[in-house]
């Protein structure tokens, strides 16, 4: 009788918790090398039961780079797993580049919806409010297939022909039909924008209900338009819009150069606001005698002096967050001291890493007063951001998140080599690290780099100490 006991009790034992389904996910090499040692900044998890699968959303931190701020600050990935053991049961479905559809940029999911199908297809909601983002699975034989809906190869109006459909009846025979227009996604949102580049002018169409929405097309339209009449000539530019629209600006020629700079909305809405203005302030005469007579300089040094009040405030509001996580870590509320480290090293990131830091070389300002003081302002906030990821780091360890407290300390340790600057407790807190990981030659060499710098007593005496129990024939 056992023997046919056996087999029914495994086949219905209940899956793993979604704890345990991260956990393991977490030890396969397929996540491991997607990682790459960076810290996990998010995790979302959902259940798809009618297909028997788990799928586990992550975000972390882009690679460090000293190119251009441009690169997005996250990279994210979608894992498929078993629920019952948490392998992963397809390739990761890795972003590193913007979308090209219009959903939530990496790290901009706020939700995971299931939408279940059937034990061979199945798929997962992303978009933000009404956009129809989809991780769409599909099951081959006894593998699973991921992919993106809308799939960012093809062309807004290729995903969307019912959209183009119902434009053209709309349109009639004029333009050539709607297919020849240039498509675009407004991102966040259910809409598509149809534009010609012959005449100033777009159609928004519902890719929900392939409708096209009058009323935002006639004031997208007017609010474009009216910005591009009073600044440049409809002749001389290309409506042209990318495949995903944020943001456009149009500029014309002769000396005073006339823009027009237009942002389009990324929470959902059909709206686009337009500002134009003379791209120089000043002619070409009226320049060279402000440099003759002074006021250039003025005007830039007083430019200069509100930059520094920006980075004195970025500074104090900084001092005081790192201030207040620390007072909440001593009086032994730790879960909103790590959560307040957390989101200053995310909003960091946001800003580009080394928005700030990397002004220090660029730094071109002719009074040297002012200059030495800028200089010393951003140096501090250097100090301060690495105090900030330190405590981060230090607070992972002690919480026994290892592979968490490394990365940021790995994070850290980048910061002040990139920037020439040292934190010489930051050695001694990756030592333990590594010596609390089982990594003996990365914690020697730690230790090793710290007693070259300056240190307490009490500090070196701890470091003497790890040392002499990690290195061999020691006693």
């Amino acid at each position: 009788m056992l023997s046919f006991l056996l087999p029914l009790l495994v086949a219905i034992a209940p899956a793993t918790s979604p704890e345990i389904s991260s956990a393991n996910l977490k030890k396969t090499p397929a996540f491991q090398d997607w990682r790459g040692g960076r810290f996990l900044l998010e995790e979302l998890w959902v259940e798809l039961p009618e297909a028997g699968l788990r799928v586990g959303y992550f975000v972390v931190p882009s690679p460090r780079t000293r190119e251009s701020s441009d690169n997005p600050p996250f990279h994210d990935a979608f894992f498929v797993v078993d629920p019952r053991t948490g392998q992963p049961v397809a390739p990761a479905l890795v972003r590193t580049s913007l979308p090209l559809n219009g959903c939530p940029t990496m790290g901009k999911v706020a939700r995971l919806i299931p939408e279940p199908e059937s034990e061979t297809s199945a798929a997962v909601r992303f978009g933000n409010g009404a956009q129809r983002c989809l991780l769409r699975l599909r099951r081959v034989k006894e593998a699973w297939v991921v992919s993106l809906s809308p799939d960012e190869a093809r062309s807004p109006v290729e995903t969307f022909p019912a959209a183009a459909v119902a434009l053209e009846k709309v349109l009639g025979p004029r333009g050539g039909g709607a297919r020849k227009l240039n498509w675009s996604y407004l991102p966040n949102s259910r809409w598509l924008l149809a534009a010609s580049p012959k005449e100033c002018g777009l159609w928004v169409v519902d890719s929900l209900t392939s409708e096209v929405n009058a009323t935002a097309s006639e004031a997208m339209t007017r609010e474009l338009c009216e910005c591009l009449d009073e600044t440049i000539s409809f002749g001389e530019t290309e409506f042209e819009l990318p495949q995903t629209v944020y943001s456009m600006s149009w500029t014309g020629g002769g000396t005073a150069l006339p823009t027009c700079d237009c942002t389009f909305a990324q929470t959902g809405e059909a709206s686009v606001t337009c500002k134009e203005y003379m791209g120089r302030e000043y002619s070409l005469p009226e320049f060279e005698e402000m440099a003759e007579d002074g006021r250039l300089t003025k005007k830039m040094e007083d430019a200069n002096r509100m930059e520094l009040e920006d980075f004195r405030r970025t500074h104090q509001g900084l001092l005081a967050a790192n201030e207040e996580a620390l007072s909440q870590w001593k009086t032994g509320h730790q879960k909103e001291a790590l959560a307040a480290w957390t989101t200053l090293y995310r909003t960091w990131l946001e800003s580009g890493r080394l928005t700030i830091e990397g002004t220090l070389a660029a730094i071109t300002v002719e009074d040297a007063s002012l200059r030495k003081q800028m200089n010393q302002q951003l140096n501090a906030t250097i100090d301060l951001r690495a105090e900030i990821l330190n405590n981060l780091g230090f607070a992972l360890w002690s919480q026994k998140e290892w592979s968490q407290a490394e990365a940021v300390l790995d994070e850290c340790l980048a910061l002040l080599t990139e920037t020439g600057r040292e934190r010489n407790v930051l050695h001694l807190n990756r030592g333990d690290l590594f010596r609390d990981m089982g990594k003996g030659p990365e914690a020697i060499k730690a230790y090793r780099s710290f007693l070259q710098r300056k240190g307490t007593a009490a500090q070196r005496k701890h470091a003497e100490r790890e040392l002499r129990k990690l290195e061999p024939g020691s006693k």
